[in-house]
């Protein structure tokens, strides 16, 4: 009691103490957002007194008391249990390191010119794009720090995070289901095409996923009738407060917590039990926790988050129907057997998802509620249907996947259905693991596509880069190429050479951004190469004016 007066006290200090000029100007420079970093500075300041006003007064609320007995609805594992898991996690660290930096692609280039080249300080005080996972900037700065400048120390962070959220699925699942079930769902996730892809993208994913696993395995504690107080309410906001901060999307996840904590308290007979105060102690510590991570960016926050991706312009990627295709394909694309396998996927989740209903619907809500509310917030925004926004279910998924081949193994085998089920599922690892080579390919191959037209350029010849090919040749490459961004000047480059090479990625937007530019390569240029890359859509593509003969 006395240690937590102190850091209360100490909190209040620095609160007062701390000088919004000064701090603003160690930390921002000579950055463009320096008037709005001291605003935020005030914002910081007051948020940690309202903290040093609610550890003073904690003790106040009534949460019930860590200990011991918050275990104990989770077995101890066995000590083979154990030496499963370490070489589970040890072989899914070793699959995540391999060739870990090849091939990246958009997003992962402007991270790393935009953000993870800044002094930390400015990392810390700038918000000014979407594209900008506060929490991954940091670590990826820190990395870079420590290992240089490379794909390789950019990426290193999500693949130590993919790593942990495989031990969160362990933790998760050993609460919910038995010691073999809970290994086997991490088995799947450590062979998982998919999750090897995620953990080898420099982007915030990966954490979002381990964040989000711990903060509902600590819900659940909260909200059972395990022994939990201020520990686990802390450690719930600490993890989801440092999911946002990944991830503004991972707000979706405590707005789903926050309703299942509703209906506990209606069930409950709108009383205040101590599940529900536990509950809403963490819902809250979580957006005060939020904002104090957040503070510094905080005026420049809300413009950034708000505005819609690609205004104005009609593209697929914002069609519920692409992403559902996309979704299904990509899914298709890292399964062993691919769409059969998928379709089969399909009637085990529903197996799956019935008997953890029967179990408990709280349960059920956790594993659903998240993906449906991220998807409609995602809809009235108006931003781009990425499927990477629902990788944070990954643990979810396998849980229930793993669920359902054991329940209908049960019903067709009835006593043997048990070890079957288990043979089945380490098949479908094995057959998992032959797709992890291809999530070693390049995720987009802007480096082979130079290369291709530099050996193949005439002296006369000019190289032009459209739309998401000209930031990465430009800003991470070198390469002084024209950059091209309306007809006119794609029409002034032609008339000027003798021959025009062009390279394009993401149709899709290419063609939404610049229909005019996009009719005249389908009627005036051949195709002289096409890079592929892991990412949908993300091949990179060479083409060659027609007025001359195309190299093959």
């Amino acid at each position: 009691m006395e240690r937590s007066k102190a850091t209360a006290l100490l909190l209040l200090v620095v609160a007062v103490l701390l000088p919004p000029h000064w701090t603003a100007a160690a930390l921002a420079g000579s950055s463009p957002h320096l008037a709005s970093v001291q605003i935020g500075v005030w914002i910081f300041k007051a948020t940690l007194a309202l903290h040093a006003v609610i550890l003073a007064l904690a003790s106040r609320l009534p949460l019930g008391t860590d200990g011991a007995a918050a275990e104990s609805t989770r077995a101890i594992p066995s000590s083979g249990t154990r030496m499963v898991l370490a070489g589970l996690l040890i072989t899914g660290l070793a699959l995540r390191l391999h060739d870990l930096g090849v091939g990246l692609w958009f997003d992962e280039i402007q991270t790393m010119v935009d953000y993870v080249r800044l002094p930390l300080g400015q990392i810390l005080t700038t918000y000014d794009s979407q594209n900008q996972h506060m929490l991954y900037s940091v670590l990826a700065r820190l990395s870079v720090d420590l290992f240089g400048d490379s794909g390789w120390s950019l990426r290193l962070p999500a693949a130590l995070m993919g790593t942990a959220s495989l031990w969160a699925t362990y933790r998760l699942a050993s609460r919910l289901t038995s010691e073999r079930e809970a290994l086997l769902a991490t088995l799947l996730l450590t062979f998982s095409y998919h999750h090897v892809w995620f953990s080898q993208n420099a982007r915030g994913y990966s954490g979002l996923l381990l964040f989000s696993l711990l903060g509902t395995e600590a819900f659940l504690r909260l909200t059972g009738s395990s022994q939990a107080g201020w520990k686990t309410a802390v450690f719930y906001a600490a993890c989801m407060a440092l999911a946002i901060y990944t991830h503004v999307t991972a707000a979706f996840v405590v707005v789903a917590h926050a309703l299942i904590a509703l209906v506990i308290w209606w069930r409950q007979g709108r009383s205040l039990t101590t599940p529900v105060r536990r509950a809403l102690a963490a819902i809250i510590l979580t957006g005060t926790f939020s904002l104090q991570l957040y503070a510094l960016v905080l005026p420049q926050f809300f413009d950034t988050l708000l505005t819609p991706t690609m205004a104005g312009t009609d593209t697929a990627w914002k069609d519920p129907l692409w992403l559902l295709t996309e979704t299904l394909g990509g899914l298709a694309r890292g399964l062993p057997g691919g769409w059969i396998a998928l379709v089969g996927g399909l009637v085990v989740a529903g197996a799956g998802l019935w008997s953890y209903a029967r179990q408990s619907l709280t349960v059920v809500s956790l594993f659903i509620l998240p993906g449906v509310i991220t998807m409609f917030a995602v809809l009235a925004m108006s931003h781009n249907l990425w499927p990477r926004f629902f990788f944070f279910s990954a643990g979810f998924a396998v849980m229930i996947a793993v669920r359902g081949v054991f329940t209908i193994s049960r019903l067709l085998f009835k006593t043997r259905g048990e070890l079957l089920a288990t043979a089945a599922m380490v098949l479908v690892a094995v057959g998992s693991a032959l797709t992890v080579p291809r999530a070693w390919q390049p995720k987009q191959d802007y480096a082979g596509a130079a290369g291709f037209v530099e050996a193949r350029r005439a002296p006369d010849d000019v190289i032009v880069t459209l739309d998401l090919t000209r930031y990465p040749y430009a800003r991470y490459f070198g390469k002084s190429w024209d950059e091209v961004d309306n007809l006119a000047a794609l029409e002034a480059a032609e008339g000027q050479h003798a021959r025009t090479w062009v390279l394009y990625t993401f149709p899709i937007r290419l063609a939404a951004v610049q229909p005019e530019i996009w009719s005249r390569l389908e009627s005036r240029y051949d195709t002289a190469a096409v890079f592929p890359g892991s990412v949908g859509g993300g091949a990179i593509v060479v083409l060659v004016s027609r007025s001359s003969n195309s190299p093959t």
